[in-house]
C-alpha cells in the first residue's frame, strides 16, 4: 500500500531544527510519501508568519516545492487525506514532536471508544503487517527531538526564538538567522524584523494570565500599565473604531491606538 505521511505545524518560525525533522521523516519513509502542512492562521504576537512567510523559509532551506500545503488546521489537513485517490489502499501517517505528544498536551489522542473498539488514530506499529489503510485506521509518529544552538543558547521553542530575535540588534539578529538558516539572507531578515516588533510585554502579560498570576479581574489601569511601559505600535496593523474608518494619513491619537492594541490581545 502507499504511504500518506503527514508533517503539521504551526512553525513561527519554521527553522533547521524542522527541516531535520523532515529528512528523518524522508529517510524513514519514501520522500515521495511526505508532505509539511501548515496554515495561514496568525495573531501578531504568538503566530506572527504568514503561509507566505513560511513557505519562503522552507524553500531557503531546501524543502522541495510542491511538498508543502496550506491547510486550514495542520493536526488533520483535510485539504490533503480528503484528496486521495485511494483510501482503501493509503496507510494515513501524521508525524508529531516529542513535546507535542506530553502528558497532557498531547496533540493527538488516541485510545479506545465507548464500544471497546480502538479509536482512529493509533501509534504506527513497527510490523507494517499490521498496518491498515486510512478508510479503517490513521497513525502517527513521534519524531525525535532536534537539539541545536541559536547565539550559543539551546533553542527548544519558537517563542524563545521570537523573544530572542526581538531583544537583539542587528548583529544579533544576523546571527540567529544564520543559525536557524545556515547563513543570513536579507529577504529572511525584512520578513522578520516587519513580523517582530517589540511586543515582549504584551507577550509577558499573556503569560501572566496563563499562570494565573494575572486574571481578567485585575483593575485595568494595573494591566494597561504593564502595557504601557514598553509596549510600542506595529505600524503594519491596522487599528479601526467600530463604525467608523482611519483615513490614510489620518492623525490618530496614539493613546487610543494603544488602548485598542490593549483591549484586542488582552
Amino acid at each position: 500500500m502507499k504511504k500518506l505521511v503527514i508533517y503539521g505545524g504551526r512553525f513561527h518560525p519554521f527553522h533547521k531544527g524542522h527541516k531535520s525533522v523532515y529528512d528523518f521523516l524522508t529517510r524513514k519513509f519514501s520522500p515521495e510519501d511526505v508532505f509539511i502542512v501548515s496554515s495561514n492562521l496568525q495573531a501578531p504576537v504568538t503566530s506572527p508568519f504568514s503561509f507566505s512567510d513560511k513557505l519562503n523559509m522552507m524553500y531557503k532551506l531546501g524543502i522541495p516545492p510542491g511538498k508543502v500545503a496550506e491547510v486550514k488546521n495542520p493536526y488533520q489537513a483535510k485539504e490533503l487525506t480528503q484528496e486521495v485517490d485511494d483510501p482503501e489502499n493509503t496507510i494515513l501517517i501524521f508525524a508529531v514532536s516529542e513535546k507535542d505528544m506530553q502528558t497532557g498536551k498531547e496533540r493527538f489522542k488516541f485510545g479506545t471508544k465507548k464500544d471497546g473498539s480502538p479509536s482512529y488514530l493509533q501509534p504506527l506499529p513497527e510490523n507494517e503487517k499490521k498496518l491498515k489503510p486510512m478508510s479503517q485506521q490513521g497513525y502517527y509518529v513521534i519524531t525525535p527531538t532536534v537539539n541545536f544552538k541559536v547565539k550559543g543558547i539551546d533553542a527548544n521553542s519558537a517563542s524563545q526564538i521570537r523573544k530572542l530575535y526581538i531583544a537583539g540588534n542587528d548583529a544579533d539578529r544576523n546571527q540567529i538567522l544564520a543559525d536557524l538558516y545556515g547563513q543570513p539572507d536579507a529577504e529572511l531578515k525584512d520578513i522578520f524584523d516587519r513580523k517582530l516588533k517589540d511586543e515582549s510585554t504584551v507577550e509577558e502579560l499573556l503569560e501572566a494570565r496563563k499562570k494565573k498570576r494575572i486574571s481578567k479581574h485585575t483593575p485595568k489601569n494595573q494591566k494597561k500599565g504593564l502595557l504601557i511601559r514598553k509596549t510600542t505600535i506595529d505600524p503594519s496593523f491596522e487599528f479601526r473604531k467600530l463604525g467608523t474608518t482611519i483615513k490614510e494619513n489620518e492623525k490618530t491619537n496614539p493613546h487610543t491606538l494603544l488602548k485598542i492594541y490593549f483591549y484586542y490581545f488582552a
